[in-house]
C-alpha cells in the first residue's frame, strides 16, 4: 500500500467520522423536539364529566332508597312486596339509567363506562321482571340486589373519578 492510498484512506475515513455528520445545532434540534412532543398528549379516553359524576351518585342513591324502602317498610306476608306496589320505583330508576348510558354513549372514547350502565341497565330490567314473574321478592335476593348495584355503581364513579385525575 503506497503513502498516497493511506493518506487518501485516512481522508476518506475522517469525513465519514461521527463528528462529520453531527450537525452544528443537533443539540438543540433534539432539545426542540423534546420539548415540542412533550407538549402533545395522546388521549385514550373520554374527558371527566362533573354532571355524569354527580347523576352516577344521585341514580345510586334512588337504587338504594327503592331497596331499603322496599326492604324496611314492607314484607313478602299479604302480597306486601306485590310486584303493583314498586312499578313507579322501577319506572323511576329505569329512566335514569337510561339517562346515564345515554350521556355516556355520545362521550367519544368511552366503551368501558358506557359497558358498565349497560350492565346495570340489563341488570335492573331482568331483576324487575323477576320481581314481576314472581309478584313477591325476598330479603335475600333485596340484599343481593343491593349489593350488585352498589358494586356497579362503584364501578361507575371509579371510571368516571379516573377520568379526572388523567384530566
Amino acid at each position: 500500500m503506497t503513502i498516497l492510498s493511506l493518506t487518501f484512506q485516512i481522508s476518506i475515513m475522517s469525513k465519514l467520522s461521527y463528528s462529520y455528520f453531527l450537525p452544528k445545532h443537533f443539540f438543540v434540534l433534539i432539545f426542540a423536539f423534546l420539548l415540542i412532543t412533550s407538549s402533545c398528549r395522546i388521549q385514550l379516553i373520554a374527558d371527566y364529566d362533573a354532571n355524569v359524576a354527580e347523576q352516577i351518585g344521585r341514580t345510586a342513591m334512588k337504587v338504594e332508597r327503592f331497596y331499603l324502602t322496599m326492604l324496611e317498610t314492607t314484607t313478602v306476608e299479604n302480597n306486601g312486596r306485590a310486584y303493583d306496589h314498586f312499578t313507579e320505583g322501577y319506572i323511576d330508576v329505569e329512566v335514569e339509567l337510561i339517562s346515564l348510558l345515554n350521556r355516556n354513549r355520545v362521550r367519544p372514547l368511552n366503551e368501558n363506562s358506557v359497558r358498565i350502565c349497560e350492565i346495570t341497565l340489563e341488570l335492573w330490567q331482568k331483576y324487575k321482571m323477576e320481581h314481576k314473574e314472581d309478584n313477591s321478592i325476598s330479603d335475600g335476593v333485596i340484599g343481593l340486589n343491593r349489593l350488585t348495584f352498589s358494586d356497579l355503581f362503584f364501578a361507575m364513579q371509579v371510571a368516571e373519578r379516573a377520568k379526572e385525575l388523567i384530566d
